[in-house]
């Protein structure tokens, strides 16, 4: 019968009909708690008393322990129904993972979630529960559009990175830190320093290091590691190296950290090596140029580690073992690739050697031994060439003459060519990114010193030039990124040489100046600029105090012109922020080297344009300034004007014109400036 009431229409539309109610479907309240033992009707009651007693320790509620579907024994199983959410948040806290005997421990979870749980995929998707951050950003300082670069100032309890800007003659502040003096933060503590490819900033504080990027110099990730005294970035950036200062005796396991960058997370940690490679406090390992490999060293082995694992690279037997090298004294990475260059000294009837190692293979590449010398290691930036300075040394250790031994790593055998250098060497220095070299001399008695330019060609190393110094001082040449040009210092006095080598091997002599007591000199990485700096040991360090008056930094051109100079007070660091590897090819660059002219005149347009309105700015602020002055001019002489009949201003001057009884006289003066005659015919 109820089929006749059943309309034959279309019926009504969908949306004119009422949502339909939805019910509540949640059990806030609930807990399932799992893991009980499952018992039969006689022990049921037993049981659950006991659960009820620990329970009920949060809070009153409702249980229900249910049977399996024959009725036998229970399922193991409790749902527990609270009075509120919150009484059943604290019990899953507390309850989630009691062991009722060794046998039954508790789970616990929301009956919310039971539905969730049972319906996972039966594959199992790994997923990363470490934290992270975006590197979209992280370049963006190199596309300023006046190409120009950042340099970071430390002085005082201020950390300030500013922009050189060349236009407006003084450095541009980009970031000071006001985010933080806003919510009344300190920025950093102690040091700063820029990873390798500038694409971080690390502030050192006591709890550890923290690590800022971005264009607003936003914190990315940080490093616990407590009281932490320096830090060494691996090559790629993918890990940083943090050390608290504790030496070897100290026996601290943690005194030596290794974290991933990426995600904050300590990899490795060990105590503090007996030994440095490169002596004096830091650093104690030494990374491969691909990252890929980390080497410490001690008295006669060189352990090496891979980054994949911390643990020691494996022999040809498949075993973990260390580089035995009796008589260690100092090793080396190349800086491209991943060979260790190992000088040994001599002992006994075993004399002191060389040793080029292929990693990881342990391939030796090439071996050369000396006798009664000492010596150091130096390798050209590319890899391309390695300098063994080897000084003869008699019996009773005094020193003769040195030669410097070049290894040609890139040629088949390593050939080697030979220089002698009859003075004292006070310096090596490789041109970065070239195959010439200068050295710096002196007599057996400290003087006389003298510059040697030299130059590897395809047969033979050959001197390019000889140049006396002009002073004493010179102890230091520091070549620009790009190499061509470089300057000699006397660091501690303050002379200064800016020097340049054409391409066809001419040395100029480009500019000399000073900086008194400078201490530091820093290339830009475009090698077009020069910072020389008076730096301050930090607080905590010793022999600050004799720098006070000095302390400051100039900034030159590569030709030695001045730009801007500034003291600062307590300025503990100055640097440029360094660049990432380029992304061109070698062919690409020569490209750009070769039609460097018409790049060029875009940049000078940039350039006049840049100059011409900062010109303007400054002549219509100078205008600005002198019509209001006139403005204050104008309104004083309207007031004393005005107010002229009543302080009888007027009657005064005439008065004391009067009494001064002066008189005008007229002289005339006539001289003959010269004479001349003419014959006219």
């Amino acid at each position: 019968e109820i089929i006749e009431f059943v309309s034959e229409g279309e019926g009504e539309p969908l949306d004119t009909l009422e949502a339909p109610v939805r019910l509540d479907d949640k059990f806030p309240c609930a807990l399932l708690i799992s893991g009980l033992p499952k018992v039969g009707k006689e022990k049921f009651d037993k049981l659950f008393n006991v659960l009820g007693k620990l329970i009920d320790k949060y809070g009153a509620s409702e249980k229900t322990m249910p049977y399996n579907a024959e009725g036998t024994t229970t399922e193991g199983c409790l749902i527990a129904l609270f009075n509120d959410a919150q009484t059943a948040n604290d019990a899953l806290k507390g309850l989630d993972g009691m062991a009722l005997d060794k046998k039954h421990v508790f789970k616990v979870i929301k009956l919310d979630d039971y539905d969730t749980i049972i319906n996972r995929q039966e594959e199992f998707v790994r997923k990363s529960t470490l934290p992270s951050y975006s590197r979209e950003d992280f370049r963006d300082w190199l596309a300023d559009k006046k190409c120009r670069e950042q340099i970071l100032l430390r002085y005082q309890s201020e950390t300030e990175i500013y922009w050189h800007d060349t236009n407006s003659g003084e450095p541009v502040l980009c970031y000071g830190g006001e985010r933080e003096k806003a919510q009344k933060k300190i920025w950093c503590d102690w040091r700063v320093q820029w990873s390798p490819h500038g694409h971080f900033l690390a502030t050192f504080h006591q709890q550890g290091i923290a690590l800022w990027a971005g264009p607003t110099f936003e914190k990315k990730v940080r490093f616990a590691h407590s009281g932490v005294r320096y830090i060494d970035f691996s090559p790629n950036e993918d890990f940083v190296l943090t050390w608290n200062g504790k030496t070897a005796l100290e026996n601290d396991d943690q005194a030596v950290r290794i974290h991933r960058v990426l995600t904050g997370e300590c990899v490795y940690q060990c105590r503090t090596p007996a030994v440095a490679p490169g002596g004096g406090d830091f650093p104690h390992f030494l990374w491969s140029p691909d990252s890929k490999y980390i080497a410490e060293c001690n008295d006669s082995a060189i352990l090496v580690r891979d980054t994949e694992t911390f643990q020691l690279i494996v022999d040809e037997d498949g075993k973990k073992r260390s580089l035995k090298f009796p008589e260690l004294n100092t090793f080396q990475w190349s800086p491209k690739d991943n060979v260790l260059s190992v000088w040994c000294l001599e002992k006994e009837n075993n004399p002191a050697r060389l040793t080029l190692m292929e990693i990881p293979s342990r391939t030796e590449l090439t071996r050369a031994s000396r006798t009664q010398v000492e010596a150091s290691i130096h390798w050209q930036s590319n890899g391309d060439y390695l300098c063994l300075i080897n000084t003869k040394l008699s019996k009773t250790k005094k020193k003769g003459s040195t030669n410097l031994e070049i290894f040609r790593f890139r040629e088949r055998d390593i050939p080697v060519d030979t220089v002698e250098v009859k003075d004292s060497v006070r310096g090596f220095f490789w041109e970065t990114k070239g195959s010439r070299f200068v050295v710096l001399t002196s007599d057996d008695s400290g003087h006389r010193p003298k510059m040697f330019v030299y130059g590897l060609r395809k047969e033979k190393c050959e001197l390019i030039r000889e140049f006396d110094m002009p002073s004493n001082s010179f102890n230091q040449c520091y070549w620009a990124p790009e190499g061509q040009h470089f300057v000699c210092a006397g660091l501690e006095q303050g002379d200064l040489l800016f020097c340049g080598v054409t391409p066809d091997d001419k040395l100029e002599i480009l500019h000399k100046d000073e900086h008194f007591m400078m201490r530091e000199v820093h290339w830009d990485p475009s090698s077009r600029y020069v910072i020389t700096a008076v730096t301050q040991p930090m607080q905590s360090e010793i022999g600050g105090y004799k720098y006070n008056m000095e302390a400051g930094y100039a900034i030159w051109t590569f030709q030695g012109r001045i730009l801007y100079r500034q003291q600062k007070e307590k300025l503990w660091q100055v640097c440029w922020r360094p660049h990432p590897p380029s992304l061109l090819s070698p062919s690409k660059h020569e490209y750009v080297r070769t039609h460097i002219k018409t790049y060029s005149k875009k940049y000078d347009a940039h350039d006049d344009k840049a100059k011409e309105e900062a010109k303007n700015a400054v002549k219509n602020q100078r205008d600005r300034q002198l019509k209001g002055f006139q403005r204050v001019l104008a309104r004083i002489e309207d007031y004393k004007f005005n107010r002229s009949d009543d302080n009888g201003w007027e009657a005064c001057k005439d008065e004391y014109l009067a009494a001064q009884e002066w008189s005008m006289t007229e002289e005339i003066f006539e001289e003959e400036i010269g004479v001349t005659e003419e014959k006219i015919q």
